[in-house]
């Protein structure tokens, strides 16, 4: 007996098909979403060992690494006869060889300034920016021999100075102070370490705090922008997401995908994704990288601590020179007394010799007078004892005088010594701060 070979029916198969056209859409949208999620974590692990390694380089370096030309990642500085501020990651000289890392946009803030090194903003560059303030000490070294201070202390005067430019070393010929470098002796001028350039940390922080108040974003100057707004960054890292979302052929969208080093502008971290939008920016600010890397602590101490220790032994330095000559004038006023009693020894010998001659004139009168006038004689006579005793007393004041005359000496001498120490020791604190700042403190 044949049995009848049946197949599914239109209503069957219908069935089947609308199912099909309900899951695979679905599963699509899943798998869409799945994958996105996926390559979006992908490139923001990529993008963060990227930012890593970043900050990383900038301690090692005191600069971030210029932008590499191709996804060879190489850091190229020049673009063309510029500067490269837009172009890949470098991930050779940041040491992050992975596939992710090769498809990663970066970009660099770098605005230079070759004529004044404390106003120079080009991250790309290690340069010495950061010269600590200093107060000028008295030229030539003051003596220590009895005399008036024709070398003390500058009386301070109340300048602008630009944060990171150093002050006129008044100090730097040997032996007074033969560590500092000649070139500290031009106002204002850069570089003044021990012996050369001193690229720290801190000349990075000079230039993140400089960038810092930047808002807007300067034309040429790396930037995000978000509702037309442009924003000064220090860096940015932007990766493409997973698709060309606006179709023009590129994998990167929006401002990333037209960034160059002539006009450097990126979208921001905060731009939304679109149909036409789905690239992941990573940047930071000149004030995120500033607070990071403890900037203001540094340049605090550096600004600021070591100024006001030696602006503190600047004003008791300059008290002890006042002090010193008020003790000089009083070596001259004994030397006034003792000249003083001098006179008043004479004046006394005059008085011995005036009254010798009274006597004689007394013994005179009275062998005229038939001694009538005997009296004088005894006058006379006690004038001689008087005039005695003024000369006995102007040279104990004479002596009394020389000696005040040779302790004033002696205690402006001892003196002398003791401003010349704190001489030294403003010296030294000078010396110090330019030693912090040449080993990177």
């Amino acid at each position: 007996m044949k049995r009848k070979v049946r197949g599914f029916t239109l209503v069957e198969l219908s069935v089947v098909l609308l199912a099909l056209g309900i899951i695979l859409p679905a599963a699509v949208i899943l798998w869409q979403l799945a994958e996105r999620q996926r390559v979006t974590s992908v490139q923001i692990t990529a993008q963060q060992q990227a930012r890593d390694a970043l900050v990383g380089f900038l301690h090692a370096n005191y600069r971030l690494p210029c932008p590499a030309a191709d996804a060879n990642g190489v850091e190229a500085c020049s673009d063309g006869a510029g500067l490269r501020q837009v172009g890949f990651l470098p991930w050779r000289a940041l040491g992050i060889p992975s596939l992710e890392a090769k498809a990663l946009r970066y970009g660099v803030y770098r605005q230079p300034n070759a004529a004044t090194a404390q106003l120079d903003q080009d991250l790309a560059v290690a340069r010495d920016r950061m010269n600590p303030l200093r107060i000028r000490t008295p030229k030539p070294r003051p003596q220590n021999a009895d005399g008036p201070n024709a070398t003390a202390p500058p009386i301070p005067q109340s300048t602008a100075v630009l944060l990171g430019a150093t002050q006129p070393a008044t100090q730097s010929a040997p032996p007074a102070a033969p560590i500092f470098n000649p070139l500290c002796d031009a106002a204002n001028g850069p570089p003044c370490p021990l012996a050369g350039k001193s690229t720290t940390l801190v000349d990075a922080c000079l230039a993140l705090n400089l960038g810092s108040v930047v808002i807007p974003a300067p034309a040429g100057g790396l930037a995000t922008t978000l509702g037309g707004v442009r924003r000064s960054v220090a860096f940015v890292i932007a990766a493409p997401g997973m698709l060309d979302a606006n179709g023009d052929g590129q994998s990167f969208d929006g401002a990333n995908a037209t960034a160059t080093s002539a006009a450097p502008t990126f979208e921001a971290p905060a731009t939304r994704v679109t149909n036409t939008y789905d690239d992941i920016v990573m940047a930071a600010s000149h004030a995120e990288l500033f607070a990071e890397l403890h900037c203001g602590a540094a340049l605090s101490a550096i600004s600021h601590a070591h100024f006001n220790a030696a602006m503190g032994a600047f004003v008791i330095e300059r008290s002890l020179y006042d002090y010193r000559d008020q003790l000089f004038i009083s070596v001259k006023l004994a030397e006034a007394d003792v000249a003083a009693a001098a006179a008043g020894i004479a004046g006394a010998a005059a008085g011995v010799l005036d009254a010798a001659k009274e006597m004689v004139s007394a013994v005179g009168d009275t062998t005229y007078s038939a001694g009538v006038r005997s009296a004088q004689i005894g006058l006379a006579a006690g004038g001689i004892v008087a005039a005695g005793i003024s000369v006995g007393l102007a040279a104990f004041a004479q002596v009394d005088a020389i000696a005040s005359l040779a302790e004033a000496k002696e205690v402006h001498k001892d003196f002398a010594e003791r401003t010349t120490a704190m001489t030294d020791l403003s010296i030294s604190i000078n010396n110090n701060t330019l030693i912090a700042d040449a080993i990177g403190h």
